[in-house]
């Protein structure tokens, strides 16, 4: 016969022998020999689940963060396996600390016993994150905290294992053998958290930039959706000369960089919709005499207002040589509020590290007559939302 025990009847179990006969006290020598196994046990468990697994978890979703959802499958596999070494863990180090009287008279059980029971809830806070980025297409609260609950708690768990390391009066090599593994990956550790902090907060505290006239090998412009339908009559957005004019500019200088920026040229197709029907003119894009695609410019065809879903446009971004932290996407196009800033999102989702900016003045929306708004009122709200959000806001010089 077959028997299968539920989590919540494995947490019952495992909270039960922790409080269970604990005002007894005395050691319980005759499971003195249990120890020594009970003990090792306890100690690799924990060791790699708090040394190996769950900072190399945290460490490889920043370093493979281009990777997008793959990345973010890795992470959770990586960190849930992490979760379950600990659990597996804590139940031994309770029958040692009973059978030693030491479950609350000392750092060591009292601080694991914390993290451990904080760290029952991180996945939890995973999914509520992302939930939550899902719907939005941003980070929120839950992605912070999320992130610093998780780098707090990861980090008490290696202190805590020198403490156990001490408790045990291990041998000096063990010590130093444990300190110098955990001391290296805890540096690894709090470098690439600190390396992305940095990113975030010079993307938070960005103000409206002009447009760099020096080239990078990973300098990349996406020029979206400038099709005729939105630039001709009879239906042009409002102040489509304008925009096309900054448009042409603001093509010109990146192409004149050194390297030049590499251009790529992103076209919206529906079938159903006369405006976007492919092969046909008003789903060309504009080409004038300063704006026109050349020979080596890829254009991709996409059919949701997100440029990255389910078309060739992140193939394009991660050629050869291809370094997502080095990587700066410049934005323009149409529609500011549809497949400008779905996009813009997008790009900052999938590659966090990159620098990823907006061309003032050359995106371009309709009035929303919903809300009262002009076109322009809702180009500026866009900005200054994606702006909140990381993105840089760039001018035409």
């Amino acid at each position: 016969m077959n028997y299968y025990v539920t989590p919540a009847v494995f947490f019952s179990l495992v909270f039960a022998s922790l409080f269970s006969n604990v005002s007894a006290g005395g050691i319980v020598f005759a499971d003195l020999p249990l120890v020594p196994n009970y003990a090792k046990s306890h100690g690799i468990l924990m060791g790699l689940a708090f040394v190996v697994v769950l900072p190399g978890g945290a460490i490889l979703v920043r370093l493979l963060s281009s990777r997008g959802k793959t990345a973010v499958w890795l992470h959770v596999c990586i960190q849930i396996m992490g979760w379950v070494l600990m659990i597996a863990g804590l139940p031994m180090g309770i029958k040692v600390g009973k059978i030693l009287d030491r479950l609350e008279n000392n750092a060591h059980t009292i601080l694991g016993t914390v993290v451990v029971a904080l760290l029952l809830f991180q996945p939890l806070f995973g999914y509520l994150h992302h939930r939550r980025f899902k719907t939005t297409q941003k980070r929120g609260k839950w992605t912070l905290f999320h992130v610093w609950y998780g780098r707090i708690l990861i980090l008490l768990g290696m202190l805590n294992g020198g403490f156990g390391l001490k408790l045990a009066a291990n041998s000096t090599g063990g010590n130093i053998a444990y300190g110098v593994v955990a001391g290296v990956i805890g540096a690894t550790y709090v470098a690439v958290c600190c390396d992305g902090g940095n990113v975030e907060v010079a993307k938070q505290l960005n103000t409206p930039a002009g447009m760099s006239s020096e080239g990078s090998p990973t300098r990349i412009l996406l020029v979206i959706d400038a099709q005729r339908c939105l630039f001709d009559p009879p239906n042009p957005v409002p102040g489509s000369t304008k925009i096309l004019r900054n448009l042409e500019v603001a093509l010109a200088q990146e192409r004149a960089a050194s390297p030049p920026t590499k251009v790529i040229w992103i076209r919206h197709g529906e079938a159903d919709d006369p405006d976007f029907a492919p092969n046909t003119t008003p789903w060309e894009i504009v080409q004038t005499e300063l704006f026109r695609i050349q020979e080596n410019e890829p254009v991709v065809d996409k059919t949701t207002p997100d440029s990255f879903h389910e078309t060739s446009l992140a193939s394009h971004i991660e050629a050869a040589g291809f370094d997502p932290k080095s990587l700066q996407l410049v934005i323009m196009g149409m529609q500011s509020d549809f497949c400008v800033q779905t996009t813009a999102r997008s790009a900052i989702a999938r590659y966090p590290s990159a620098r990823v900016s907006l061309v003032r003045g050359a995106h371009g929306t309709y009035d929303n007559e919903s809300t009262g708004k002009t076109a322009e009122e809702v180009s500026e709200q866009i900005e200054r939302e994606l702006r909140d959000e990381g993105i840089i806001i760039e001018v035409v010089n």
